[in-house]
């Protein structure tokens, strides 16, 4: 999508509001009580539970609300979960009392599958009522399967685009309809917005990998995307981050060293004292940004004001990927959590083409099912630069120990940016030990 897209909360804003009331599920109600013939009434059936462990309240309560409306013979009761770590659900399997049902950031798989924790879902998907396979966007579709096995039922997605503060650019002397396309023309622009006050400290900065997301270290791997490099080959062999990785690093501190450097970048941002709502870019301080669409809420809500524009991520020419960066979670049932056809329950019913489409435009999710995100898409105009690459955009690999590894590419990073360390040497130590994590990956027996 190479057309650019500018908003101002005045010129749109647009809600979406749908009842689930209606659902084809709610034809199946609980059974009535029954008399015994003597005149008395049998006690009410008492109707199972089933507990789900979601990370985020009203998200959570709003599930566990509609599936309790729709009359399926269950209970769903939240319980409060985790997401981009697994504390808790390690202690749950340890004690040997996880959930049955639990939304996870999809990297987990991998690590829970090995534990024998998870049961595999292909049956299930087989028989679900409201949704098939097919529905699901294929890249999320291939982050679900390890070992020929599906054991996630993907439930959110998101994508990035370039955010551009109109306002800050026009301060610079910058055209604010003309934003950059390429990464060239990001570090150009960015060195051109960044101020400094009278003590030479930091006022605006142009473009930083320590405000937006992908956030920090993971900015790394968005440009080795770029240059059609990753951080491991496809059969999960082999580590590649040096292929394009000393490329990627030097321009990426060249960005940061003309606008005062990474760690005062880092400073500055952290340090900036801002209203509810309000983030560096809502509030000028930081002109160009990587982001997802769940900020359109913050800035819809709280700086209505805010004049700026979206487009797809810049590119290298040679190359012509746009940056992007994916992220999302999905439904994980435990084998020691008992019930799984309640479980499965639940998670069909999430998958529901009308509650999946009023749940994701209530809370800006981008949905896993292809056809209810283009719907979703098609409510803001807005949101479509996140909904046309669903199927492109790339995230990291799914395999035993993927966190770990990026603690490495974090040191890495921050050896390079911060201590000015060697960028082919610190790349060099980073593929050794990410290539012993991805080895013990490849030795474990295929989990049943």
């Amino acid at each position: 999508m190479g057309t650019q897209q500018s908003f101002n909360r005045r010129r749109f804003l647009q809600t979406a509001g749908m009842s689930a009331a209606g659902l084809a599920l709610a034809a199946c109600a609980a059974p009535a009580a029954t008399s015994d013939g003597g005149g008395a009434e049998a006690p009410a059936a008492e109707i199972p539970e089933v507990v789900f462990w979601f990370p985020w309240e009203e998200i959570a309560l709003n599930i566990q609300d509609k599936f309790n409306e729709a009359g399926l013979g269950l209970t769903a009761v939240w319980q409060l979960g985790e997401y981009d770590s697994n504390t808790k659900t390690m202690a749950a399997l340890a004690a040997g009392t996880p959930p049955p049902v639990s939304f996870l950031g999809r990297w987990q798989s991998a690590d829970l599958a090995v534990r024998d924790a998870l049961v595999v879902l292909d049956e299930y998907i087989e028989g679900a009522k409201n949704f098939t396979w097919d529905n699901i966007w294929e890249r999320l579709q291939a982050d679900s399967i390890l070992w020929g096995k599906k054991w996630i039922v993907p439930y959110t997605t998101d994508t990035r685009a370039l955010l551009y503060n109109r306002t800050v650019m026009g301060e610079a002397g910058l055209d604010p309809d003309s934003p950059p396309l390429t990464w060239d023309d990001l570090h150009q622009m960015a060195n051109q917005i960044t101020e400094f006050d009278d003590a030479g400290r930091l006022d605006v900065v142009g473009f930083t990998p320590t405000f937006g997301n992908p956030p920090v270290h993971l900015m790394f791997l968005t440009l080795i995307w770029c240059m059609e490099s990753d951080m491991v080959s496809d059969d999960l062999t082999r580590v590649t981050i040096t292929d394009k990785g000393e490329e990627a690093m030097t321009f990426l501190k060249q960005v940061m060293d003309d606008q005062g450097g990474y760690e005062a970048a880092g400073a500055f941002t952290r340090g900036l004292s801002l209203a509810e709502g309000i983030d560096a870019f809502s509030a000028g301080k930081v002109g160009l940004a990587m982001h997802g669409q769940w900020v359109l809420r913050n800035y819809d809500k709280y700086s209505p004001d805010l004049d700026f524009g979206m487009i797809p991520g810049p590119v290298f020419p040679e190359h012509n990927v746009h940056a992007n960066y994916d992220g999302g979670g999905g439904w994980f049932m435990f084998k020691e959590g008992g019930q799984p056809d309640d479980a499965w329950a639940l998670i069909d019913f999430s998958m529901n083409e009308e509650f999946y489409l009023e749940h994701a435009n209530r809370f800006h999710w981008l949905p896993a099912r292809s056809d209810v995100g283009m719907q979703w898409a098609a409510f803001d105009e807005r949101r479509e630069v996140f909904a046309s690459t669903a199927n492109t955009v790339q995230w990291i690999p799914i395999f035993v120990g993927i966190l770990e590894t990026l603690g490495d590419l974090a040191t890495m990073f921050d050896n390079v940016l911060i201590g000015g360390n060697d960028i082919a040497s610190e790349l060099q130590i980073a593929e050794e030990k990410i290539q012993v994590i991805l080895d013990r990956h490849n030795e474990f027996p295929v989990p049943s």
